[in-house]
């Protein structure tokens, strides 16, 4: 049997049939379709049928339409596009070059947005990778390096901190232990895993930072603008989360990236002991990322819960901090916590824990009052104000 006769298969669909498809079989003659079926054939001119490629996944049918008749529906096998004839008709020819550039760009335009997904869940799971083979390295890192660690960045940071001492400040010892004594009740709730923990007071605008192996600095200027234990200790809390979470430890070695890790990962855990080598005294003025502030919020505000101490201090601390940017006009100069997540965000985010939090009473009473620095010489208290 010719082509011609033997024809495409084919289905019509059209009101006088209700809701029945009728197959069929279109012949293509000369510049007609002619539809055979059991129903009373149709004639469809070339120039009057409407292509409809449909899905594109499905490759084996295309439709088509008849333009005096909208109603008229035909799906057809795709095969009849092999057949030069009808390709090559021109009202035919025309239709099919519109509609495979629309399918070739839709086609890229897919093709691009599933590249852009897969590489977003690339990227995803390597960033979850890294960080399970961050922490995975980190907890390899011994109690007692960590405490070195901790030491030779005090000695390199020294030099760049002016800490209160016999010479400057009427009564540092004093100063000093009612800092410790404040912090006293917090400690046990911290798990420090054996790291002692040591506290330092320093002249400066209101910040504090934590060093590997337990020791926090206060700054001068933040025990002016507290004025609770509570708010002391929410300040604590966050600090000392960064040194039990290992904070700077994840931060160098995510820094020196996913192949200095991986060589950490499948060679020998000691090179990860190479972090000695970092610039310790960059750990004051460089900044953790937002997740790793936002940890020590989230850390620091459960140390305070568990040791049962108002956590809403945390909540005032941050109020404090915003109040005195907002005066000072932070904009213009340089602080620790302009680095950090944004504390609109921060009050926001802990307002909704606190909201959350179903025993909003049952905290001690801190009597312990706050650190006063007072400087000796009081020429030096205008130095002082430059650092606030």
């Amino acid at each position: 049997m010719s082509e011609e006769l033997q024809g495409f298969d084919a289905y019509i669909c059209h009101p006088q049939f209700g809701n029945e498809v009728v197959r069929g079989r279109f012949i293509l003659r000369g510049n007609i379709l002619q539809f055979i079926s059991s129903a009373p054939p149709f004639i469809l001119p070339l120039e009057m049928t409407a292509i409809d490629l449909g899905d594109a996944n499905d490759e084996d049918w295309i439709n088509l339409g008849d333009r005096r008749q909208p109603e008229l529906q035909f799906t057809v096998s795709s095969a009849i596009l092999d057949d030069d004839r009808f390709v090559r008709a021109r009202p035919i020819r025309r239709q099919l070059q519109k509609l495979l550039g629309r399918r070739e760009l839709f086609r890229r335009a897919w093709l691009t947005l599933a590249c852009l997904l897969a590489f977003a869940a690339i990227a995803w799971l390597a960033s979850v990778a890294c960080g399970w083979g961050v922490r995975s390295v980190v907890k390899g890192i011994s109690v007692q390096r960590e405490i070195e660690f901790g030491d030779a960045a005090f000695k390199k940071i020294e030099p760049h901190v002016i800490f209160i001492t016999d010479t400057n400040v009427v009564a540092p010892l004093a100063a000093v232990a009612a800092l410790q004594a404040v912090a006293a009740p917090l400690l046990p709730a911290v798990p420090l895993r054996g790291v002692p923990s040591q506290f330092y007071i320093a002249l400066g605008g209101p910040n504090a930072f934590a060093l590997p192996g337990g020791r926090i600095v206060v700054m001068s200027g933040l025990l002016d603008i507290l004025t609770t234990p509570e708010q002391l200790d929410a300040v604590l809390a966050h600090e000392l989360a960064h040194v039990a979470q290992r904070h700077a430890f994840q931060h160098i070695i995510s820094g020196r990236g996913p192949i200095y890790l991986l060589e950490i990962l499948i060679g020998s855990r000691d090179k990860a002991l190479n972090v000695l080598a970092f610039p310790s005294e960059l750990l004051i003025y460089e900044s953790f990322s937002q997740r790793y502030e936002k940890e020590a919020d989230d850390f620091g505000w459960d140390y305070l819960v568990a040791a049962r101490i108002n956590p809403h201090g945390m909540i005032e601390a941050f109020q404090k901090l915003r109040a005195y940017k907002s005066e000072a006009n932070m904009t213009n100069h340089a602080s620790a916590f302009s680095s950090h997540p944004d504390l609109d965000r921060r009050i926001q985010w802990l307002e909704a824990k606190w909201a959350a939090l179903p025993d909003k009473t049952n905290f001690l009473t801190l009597t312990n009052p706050l650190p006063v620095v007072k400087l000796k010489d009081p020429s030096l208290n205008r130095l002082l104000k430059l650092f606030r």
